[in-house]
């Protein structure tokens, strides 16, 4: 194989793709393998392109073993891609305890739906917070052309926790109000792959929302006031939002440069997204949301990896807000910071603690950092509670931690999480475990 590499090397410079050969492969088809490596007969070859479409098949997740080479032919070089299956599919429960939030579920993960690269998720649980399900269907390619799909569902009925907004930075702010939501959506994303890694797409998706049952929150703050949640009748309190449609249109611009060399991420991904109501929603707001994410492989088997979110809205409905805390910001309760505006930023380092048979154990240290608060109030379809538009520093809030995870080389998604975070002005320490569909 040597020889026909170097071979191929020394005519390269002028060579283009004469024939592709796919072997191995027992459940993802060739034409698939072709469309994850990006090549296809014709193009133009140079033998840099062995490690690049080396990565490109390694990244996609579903292989355990790949092997490219190449061997000249009349005309250019005949491409060489033997590729191993990964166990595609999982049917597997899940457990996790978290700060106001406990339970479990079981859930159906196919990876490689049809040996086309489609994903396809089913998941159930059952929680003290959040009790849902969801279902996702994503279509990296329409028919073997560059536009793309995805159709989803996600039902929930939770129990919101609202907390007093932060008055001082070394502040832990407590429970006021509690709200059981119930929310049915269904979303269609329909984009288009321009140009290595550029993304453009839209979705439309569509939700009802509705409040079956609002209180104080005595359970986790016995002192409590009516006061405390804008209200004068401790039996009556009001609903974080109204109830109705929201119907809103979602335009995403992604430039996506990852890369995941069993388990270490290299590379980076941007994104631009912007969100609209639109039709006859009943709620009337915009937000616009980037997002970065940057990794960097250390000592070949470390991983740094830096992420930052900034997020604005206008007249965000209680369910959109953006949300801080627990595993968004280790170290704090649940969603206990909200607001229409955020900046969030998470650093994590992780390095191989040891492996047992194709069992990987890793460690990770983190840095969670964020400043989460309301630019306004005046929305009216949505009830806040009194001084929810925190200014100076007292939004700001941090958090670090260890942790640890575990992997399996044969499929994709770890089995298991386990992170301590510490929350620096809270002063408290937070733990949360996730066994089984962890991610």
């Amino acid at each position: 194989m040597i020889g026909l590499v170097a071979l191929g090397a020394s005519r390269a410079g002028a060579d283009t793709i004469q024939e592709i050969v796919v072997e191995d492969n027992e459940k993802t088809t060739s034409d698939t393998v072709e469309l994850i490596a990006k090549v296809e007969v014709g193009d133009d070859w140079t033998p840099a392109m062995v490690d690049l479409i080396k990565t490109r098949l390694v990244t996609s997740g579903l292989f355990k073993d790949v092997e490219v080479f190449y061997e000249p032919v009349p005309g250019g070089v005949r491409l060489h891609m033997l590729v191993r299956d990964k166990h595609s599919w999982v049917i597997a429960p899940a457990f996790y305890t978290q700060p106001t939030n406990v339970g479990g579920g079981v859930g159906f993960g196919e990876n490689n739906l049809f040996g086309l690269n489609q994903k396809l998720l089913i998941y159930a649980q059952i929680a003290t917070g959040d009790t849902y399900f969801v279902g996702a269907w994503v279509i990296p390619t329409i028919g073997g052309t560059r536009f793309y799909a995805q159709v989803d569902t996600y039902d929930k009925h939770s129990r919101s926790i609202e907390y007093a907004a932060p008055t001082k930075y070394l502040s832990n702010p407590l429970a006021v109000r509690r709200a059981y939501t119930d929310y049915y959506n269904a979303g269609l994303r329909l984009g288009y792959d321009i140009y290595r890694g550029l993304k453009l797409d839209t979705r439309l998706r569509a939700a009802y929302v509705s409040y079956s049952h609002v209180e104080l929150d005595t359970q986790d703050n016995p002192n409590v006031t009516a006061a405390d949640a804008g209200a004068t009748d401790p039996a009556n309190i009001p609903a974080p939002g109204i109830s109705g449609w929201d119907v809103s249109n979602e335009i995403t611009l992604t430039l996506d440069h990852r890369a995941n060399w069993y388990g270490i991420a290299s590379g980076g991904k941007y994104t631009l997204t912007f969100e609209h109501s639109v039709l006859n929603s009943d709620f009337h707001y915009y937000e616009l949301n980037a997002s970065a994410y940057k990794a960097w492989p250390v000592f070949e088997s470390h991983n740094f990896v830096l992420k930052a979110h900034g997020d604005v809205g206008h007249h965000m409905p209680f369910q959109q807000e953006f949300l801080t805390g627990g595993t968004s910001m280790r170290g704090w309760l649940n969603n206990q910071f909200r607001g229409d505006v955020r900046g969030l930023v998470n650093a994590e380092y992780s390095v191989p603690l040891f492996e047992i048979e194709g069992l990987q154990f890793r460690g990770i240290g983190f840095w969670d950092s964020a400043y989460t608060t309301f630019l306004t109030t005046d929305n009216p379809e949505r009830n806040y509670l009194p001084n929810s538009a925190a200014r100076g520093l007292s939004p700001f809030k941090n958090s670090v931690g260890v942790g640890t995870r575990l992997f399996l080389r044969q499929i994709v998604l770890p089995l298991l999480g386990l992170d301590f975070g510490y929350g620096l002005e809270a002063h408290q320490l937070e733990i949360y475990l996730a066994i089984g569909l962890t991610d």
